[in-house]
């Protein structure tokens, strides 16, 4: 239980580190422009919500008209790391759902401010966006699973 907690918070942090040096595009004066703002707590949930969507949606993002690869780079080096923590396949695959309903959840809470208890919108997502959700699992689960070959124990 405790490797799959500590590769489930590996992934997550991996991700949106990377990704919000790379996605987004952070840098020193940005983060002192944020800092600097009247509403914090606004720019902050827009770079939120703007993350967790790349991140969640890499398939959409890698086919726009201007093509965004870093969230299939991000997902794919958080799954490898979080595999190689995890050492198991089990682990990974319970790793990476987890990882996915917390994007999810990210991404339907920071851009839809209204009802949180609204399952019906939360289906309608998910429904629509059923190849990005499974693309973006893959890029964490099979990376995952690579990282863990590596470093299992027998028993």
């Amino acid at each position: 239980m405790f490797r799959t907690i500590m590769a489930l918070l590996i992934a997550l942090v991996t991700a949106v580190l990377i990704g919000a040096f790379q996605i987004i595009g952070l840098d020193i004066a940005a983060i002192q422009a944020i800092i600097g703002s009247s509403d914090i707590t606004g720019d902050l949930m827009t770079y939120g919500a703007t993350l967790f969507g790349v991140l969640l949606f890499p398939y959409t993002a890698a086919t726009a008209a201007i093509p965004i690869y870093s969230p299939l780079v991000a997902l794919g080096v958080a799954g490898f790391i979080a595999g190689l923590i995890s050492k198991s396949g089990v682990r990974m695959l319970f790793a990476s759902i987890l990882a996915m309903v917390l994007f999810f959840l990210g991404f339907y809470l920071l851009t839809l401010v209204g009802d949180p208890t609204n399952f019906d919108a939360m289906f309608n997502i998910a429904r629509n966006n059923i190849i990005d959700i499974g693309v973006a699992f893959g890029l964490l689960f099979i990376p995952g699973i690579i990282g863990a070959s590596l470093t299992s124990e027998d028993y």
